[in-house]
């Protein structure tokens, strides 16, 4: 084979790696327009062009839109989740719901023992309202009885002034007590609109509402497993009104116990 044959060949075998050649441009943000066969440091950051080994623009590559795609996505990603857990909360308190009450009579029922709970501790409030004053009126009997005659006694304006802190935070207690009125109502309406829009629904949509599968059957009277979870939930509803009760009866002796014991020492001291 001639030597021309030979660098025929060569000059052949060297036009797909010509023709696959690439290269990348980028304006750089010193104005200039720089090249190379791999992407320039001066591009890093700024929008790139990939070339063809014709010249053509082949790709675009921007760090900012794709930096802005992630952002997009990542919000549109947790916005989903945000309505998928509140979707899954709505559900859940449906399905607690349903398993709280099998009638309308229920939520009524719930609702009157609910405000009568509320009606007696305003009057037992009120009753150590009326205590409190009493005891008031006795300390600033025996204030009055010092006038001209020098200081009180400290363990008289210690009285006073722990009768006046027990008086303001029985008040707050009372005004509490006179709103949750308005929130007992509030939350039994609510419930009952909600039962009331759940038992409207078809099977399937009920079964949407309730978190399962589209076209399961749900029923919201007589199912035997919706009967035992809601007694299991009224059980432990109970328990801890139970508990939460004797913690508060606690409470109040322990601190009776304590006011008791204060008084009887600053009466053992000022008898000294």
């Amino acid at each position: 084979m001639t030597g021309r044959a030979l660098a025929i060949l060569a000059a052949l075998a060297l036009v797909p790696l010509a023709a696959d050649a690439q290269s990348y441009r980028c304006v750089a943000k010193d104005g200039k327009r720089y090249y190379g066969s791999t992407i320039p440091a001066e591009c890093y950051g700024q929008p790139v062009e990939q070339l063809s080994a014709q010249g053509t623009v082949v790709k675009r590559l921007d760090p900012a839109a794709s930096e802005k795609d992630r952002l997009v996505k990542e919000a549109t990603d947790a916005k989903k989740r945000a309505e998928d857990n509140a979707a899954r909360e709505t559900a859940r308190r449906n399905r607690a719901l349903l398993a709280t009450y099998t009638s309308e009579r229920d939520i009524d029922d719930a609702r009157a023992r609910a405000l009568e709970e509320n009606t007696k501790a305003i009057s037992e409030v009120q009753t150590n309202l009326e205590a409190i004053r009493k005891r008031q009126s006795g300390y600033q009997q025996e204030l009055e009885a010092y006038k001209g005659k020098g200081e009180a006694p400290m363990r008289l304006r210690d009285d006073v002034k722990s009768t006046e802190d027990e008086l303001t935070a029985q008040q707050q207690l009372l005004q509490t007590k006179k709103r949750e009125t308005d929130h007992i109502n509030a939350r039994y309406d609510d419930d009952m609109k909600r039962y009331l829009e759940l038992n409207g629904k078809s099977a399937s949509d009920r079964g949407v509402a309730l978190g399962m599968d589209q076209g399961q059957t749900v029923t919201g009277k007589g199912a035997s497993s919706l009967d035992e979870t809601r007694q299991q939930y009224e059980a432990r509803r109970r328990a801890a009104k139970d508990r939460a009760e004797v913690e508060r009866l606690d409470r109040e002796y322990e601190a009776a116990r304590r006011r008791s014991q204060i008084q009887q020492q600053r009466r053992s001291t000022s008898s000294r």
